[in-house]
């Protein structure tokens, strides 16, 4: 998963799926942050908010993971410059991949906002800020997993693209018995991860939205997106039977899987913070001040202007769409 999302054709000789932009009504699939600028201007709001609440002070940077073309973050910082922009704040996005470090810097210069990328949690960490405000969309369900099938895991063949179960690893196993998995996916990074986010700065936030589940499913949810359509790896979903067809297409479409939220609270909770909140999402926007962010958008826009895009808050916060399949979380040291 991780050479066909990020690889850089070495093994498998296809460049990786993420390397380009994929993502928008014209892709293989949208997100939160394709619906419209309302998503960004309410985690904007809601950042504010902390901002003010707490007092911060010092060196303060908000930074987004996982950005792609950097909308989301310009969505941020140009609600910053309207509503308070006298704040000294920096914004940057944390892209390790120098394709998508290039769309995102066309996409600050098109919007005529001063947003830096970087390359990774070391440079970041050398920036010396004293508070990181970290944020994301569907960042955790693209960190490439194994797959456990009760004590064992899948190997692909990079000459047959077919997968064998052998015997899962340690450090596997002990990772699927503390979270009580015995079929699904295993994202192996998220520890480290969380322990080098925390150790960026001495304060920090990540927020983040994701799709998954509170507890395990036991049962695969590793799926295949392309042109706005999916299919499953697994032909059922706690056997290994699977649909060989799809690994032929390697690079060539996204792979995701359900997130298990529990894994990722406790990765965080070990990297020395706590749970602010972790709701579906039609919840989590309205405590993050929705309301109030759209009648700033009333006030400063006009009514005309939030009529025009106020439908497109339904796909946001409706069941039936992204309201109840989401969900938002944050964690935090201070």
């Amino acid at each position: 998963m991780q050479e066909w999302l990020y690889g850089e054709g070495a093994i498998f000789g296809t460049i990786g799926y993420y390397h380009t932009a994929r993502i928008g009504t014209l892709g293989d699939f949208y997100t939160n942050v394709s619906v419209g600028k309302f998503f960004g201007y309410c985690i904007g709001y809601y950042l504010h908010t902390i901002l003010m609440q707490n007092s911060l002070k010092g060196r303060i940077a908000i930074v987004e993971i996982g950005s792609e073309k950097g909308d989301l973050i310009s969505d941020v910082a140009e609600f910053f410059a309207q509503f308070d922009a006298h704040l000294m704040l920096d914004f940057l996005t944390l892209e390790p991949l120098i394709s998508l470090q290039n769309l995102q810097q066309n996409t600050f210069k098109t919007r005529n906002l001063n947003i830096s990328c970087i390359c990774d949690f070391n440079a970041l960490k050398a920036c010396n800020y004293d508070y990181i405000l970290f944020l994301s969309n569907e960042l955790l369900d693209a960190f490439a997993c194994e797959i456990l099938w009760h004590n064992t895991m899948a190997f692909i063949n990079k000459e047959t693209l077919k997968l064998t179960f052998k015997p899962a690893s340690e450090e596997m196993l002990e990772l699927a018995d503390l979270f009580k998995i015995s079929i699904g996916e295993i994202p192996m990074h998220a520890f480290s991860f969380a322990k080098n986010l925390a150790d960026s700065a001495p304060k920090w936030l990540f927020l983040g939205f994701d799709y998954g589940d509170l507890k395990p499913r036991n049962a695969f949810s590793l799926r295949f997106y392309q042109n706005h359509t999916t299919e499953n790896l697994f032909l059922d979903s706690t056997t290994k039977n699977y649909n060989q067809r799809l690994l032929k297409n390697f690079g060539l479409t996204d792979i995701t899987y359900d997130v298990n939220f529990a894994l990722w609270q406790e990765a965080f909770l070990c990297a020395g913070g706590k749970t602010w909140f972790l709701h579906r999402q039609n919840r989590t926007l309205v405590e993050m001040g929705l309301d109030k962010m759209c009648s700033w958008y009333i006030e400063k826009f006009g009514l005309e202007s939030y009529m025009l895009q106020s439908g497109k808050l339904r796909t946001l916060i409706s069941p039936g769409a992204f309201g109840e399949r989401f969900f938002g979380f944050a964690f935090a040291n201070f």
